[in-house]
């Protein structure tokens, strides 16, 4: 499966159960569900194996799933994995999960802002940078650092579809095409 195909159907999977949940008002208790569904994932691998195996009937999937979160989930959340067992995507619910958090943050008000630095930035750092950020946006922040030594130095930001190149590889780019681009007059 290409991970195109599998980010896309995690997407509409975890955007659909999304406005379901806030249609039921239940956006947040949805999230938590998804953390309890997630962790057991984690603590037994077989059980995300057995969910993706082609190798049982979708009937024995469901009455596990069942047994195993009813009381435990919201029923929203329990018929939401019942129809992704129908229809065979039992493979993809990590990654379902792992989407639905990224909205679940835009919906708290977060945005993501990508920071690329040329070498690794202690707590402080990464807080101090988080806060000026989130001033300077006017929003929360969710800070998603990359360390990239090929930069040399300064930061290079993304968020939505702009980017601020700040960093030393970045200036010295712009300073030799300016020098080797002709000058009008």
């Amino acid at each position: 499966m290409k991970t195109g195909t599998a980010a896309h159907i995690a997407d509409i999977y975890a955007r659909s159960l999304l406005e379901l949940a806030e249609q039921s008002r239940s956006v947040e208790a949805v999230a938590n569900d998804l953390e309890t569904v997630s962790m057991l994932l984690e603590q037994n691998p077989d059980f995300e194996a057995f969910l993706a195996s082609p190798y049982f009937a979708e009937q024995t999937k469901r009455d596990l799933v069942r047994k195993v979160f009813t009381g435990k989930l919201q029923a929203l959340t329990l018929n939401f994995l019942s129809v992704m067992i129908d229809h065979d995507r039992g493979m993809f619910l990590p990654a379902i999960i792992g989407r639905y958090r990224q909205l679940y943050r835009v919906y708290q008000g977060y945005r993501t802002v990508e920071v690329t630095v040329a070498q690794p930035m202690s707590d402080e750092q990464a807080e101090k940078l988080s806060r000026e950020l989130a001033q300077a946006l006017q929003a929360k922040v969710d800070l998603d650092v990359h360390v990239d030594p090929s930069i040399i130095g300064g930061v290079v930001i993304r968020y939505d579809d702009k980017m601020v190149d700040n960093s030393v590889k970045g200036r010295l780019a712009r300073t030799v095409n300016q020098l080797l681009t002709p000058q009008r007059r």
